[in-house]
């Protein structure tokens, strides 16, 4: 320990040794004598360690300072560089590579005005093909001013099986069906009967859907097809805009289901596709196909020729059983009289 040169504790006791005080003055003197060197500016420094910070913890006033322990200063952040003008005009830096998903296919509108794509009236006659056996079917297609009937008649080896039929009315927006009938064959020389029936109700009861089978009321969606009333609205919307139908283009529709549910159904434009028919050679179509919506809905694929009217020259529906069934055009003609 350094020591003060004019003062230390030889020099200190001397001084009262040679001086008559009494016993607490000595007791007094040595607590100076401490003090003074405790707080003496001279006592010697820890000494410092190479790459070894020490910390001092400001505290309130009143309360010691503490030692904490020595922390490693923060690392400096990092600037960013500042863009060069050929940084700029190169673009932003690419992105590691990932893999990619395929690109959305991109959704076609329909048409706001169809009335003007709609097709004439046809009587066409297809061939019938289900579960390796033949018949025929027969397409009826009767637009008349502001109002339209469709009617769909099957017979398989020589025996009516059930068909359809949708009425309606036909606006700006194409096809609106009013009713559609699912058709029981009558006896022989007797017409079909109706088994079962979809309405979709106008007036007082606007924007709603009942069915014969159910009391229930299913909201009406814009612009909802029924179960054959979409091959001729399909047709209108493509003939619309027939430039819009590349492939990998989509088209959403509603369509009602025979127990009220109203689904969408998303057609997908796969290719141009030329075709051998009975009826003969087809030039390019439009094939769409709409893929299944559940385990036993299966596949719907379509055929549209743009020379007819973009109307459908063949049909196919792939069930996941023997209900699956195929349209293919054997004839054409206009409804007789």
């Amino acid at each position: 320990m350094r020591s003060v040169p004019w003062f230390n504790s030889t020099t200190l006791v001397g001084f009262f040794a040679g001086t008559h005080i009494r016993p607490w003055a000595w007791a007094a003197a040595f607590s100076l004598a401490a003090h003074g060197l405790l707080l003496s500016p001279w006592q010697a420094a820890e000494p410092l360690v190479p790459g070894r910070t020490q910390a001092i913890r400001v505290t309130p006033y009143g309360q010691a300072a503490t030692p904490t322990p020595a922390v490693a200063p923060p690392a400096a952040p990092k600037l960013a560089r500042p863009a060069t003008a050929s940084a700029l005009a190169a673009g932003p830096e690419p992105v590691p590579a990932t893999e990619a998903a395929p690109p959305a296919a991109e959704s076609i509108a329909p048409d706001s005005a169809l009335s003007a794509a709609i097709a004439p009236a046809i009587d066409w006659t297809y061939l019938l093909l289900q579960n390796g056996r033949q018949g025929q079917a027969r397409l009826t297609w009767q637009p008349d001013g502001a109002v339209y009937a469709l009617r769909l008649e099957r017979e398989l080896e020589g025996r009516p099986i059930p068909g359809s039929r949708s009425e309606g009315r036909l606006s700006l927006q194409g096809l609106s069906p009013e009713r559609f009938t699912q058709q029981r064959p009558g006896r022989p020389g007797q017409a079909p009967r109706d088994s079962a029936a979809t309405n979709f109700r106008q007036g007082e009861a606007q924007g709603q859907i009942s069915f014969s089978t159910s009391p229930e009321l299913v909201a009406m969606p814009e612009g909802v097809q029924d179960r054959i009333s979409w091959w001729l609205q399909l047709a209108a919307i493509v003939a619309a805009t027939p430039q819009q139908f590349q492939p990998g283009r989509e088209l959403r529709m509603t369509v009602i289901g025979l127990r009220g549910e109203a689904r969408e159904w998303v057609f997908e434009v796969l290719s141009s596709d030329e075709l051998d028919l009975p009826l003969g050679h087809i030039g390019k179509t439009v094939h769409l196909r709409r893929a299944a919506l559940g385990p036993y809905s299966g596949e719907v694929e379509i055929w549209l020729d743009p020379a007819r009217h973009h109307l459908p020259v063949r049909l196919l529906f792939t069930m996941p059983d023997e209900r699956g069934w195929e349209l293919q055009l054997l004839n054409e003609g206009l409804p007789q009289p």
